[in-house]
């Protein structure tokens, strides 16, 4: 990839930004030729020497049409997370810090996901505000809009996408409950639920307000 002024980039850890100068810069005590980006969400400088371009995994922003794609995946069924808090934290970043808008995308929907039925822990929460973050700098410059109205068009897919989801899995419910007789509300014979399980789930209400962060 050749770097020029005024490219949009996406660093995997810092997220998108615009390159505004490549010039000697002091790293360390030592002048070397660097990339200087200015990050889009949280306006700070990231210095990348030229000689190690190749390992900070530098790229260019997506296309419309693959930024649409990574969109969508706040609407598709969540993946399961491991239970074990770490592990789940882990998986987590990993695909915050991929520098892949579509694996950002779906730590974001999967955490929110979890949160329905499971009350979000501080880790969850940084993670999810690191990912939204990471995301809207992408959708900024893609769309050529202002990072919070790009961190307000993710939140608002995000909760839509479980909202759908939510009521996706209640008409799932709905279907594989045996007509039976009237009043009885047990499960019926061929259903996934456990002896005793009326069939019906109690979901806590996403609260955007409450579980992202400005």
């Amino acid at each position: 990839m050749k770097y020029t002024i005024n490219g949009k980039v996406v660093d995997p850890i810092h997220g998108a930004g615009v390159i505004t100068e490549i010039s000697k810069q002091k790293i360390s005590g030592e002048m070397c030729e660097c990339v200087v980006i200015e990050i889009v969400v949280g306006k700070k400088r990231v210095l990348v020497p030229v000689e190690n371009l190749d390992e900070a995994e530098l790229r260019p922003v997506v296309s419309q049409d693959e930024l649409e794609d990574a969109l969508q995946e706040l609407y598709r069924d969540p993946d399961e997370l491991p239970k074990d808090w770490r592990r789940r934290i882990e998986k987590l970043k990993d695909r915050v810090h991929s520098g892949e808008p579509k694996q950002v995308a779906r730590a974001i929907r999967d955490i929110i996901a979890r949160s329905i039925l499971n009350k979000m822990n501080p880790s969850e929460k940084r993670v999810l505000n690191e990912a939204i973050c990471v995301f809207a700098g992408e959708v900024a410059l893609v769309k050529n809009i202002r990072s919070d109205l790009a961190k307000d068009l993710i939140k608002k897919s995000a909760r839509k996408g479980v909202q759908q989801n939510i009521e996706t899995q209640g008409d799932d419910k709905k279907k594989k409950k045996s007509p039976g007789r009237m009043g009885d509300d047990t499960i019926g014979e061929g259903d996934d639920g456990k002896e005793g399980d009326t069939g019906n789930t109690s979901y806590k209400r996403f609260d955007p307000d409450e579980d992202f962060e400005d």
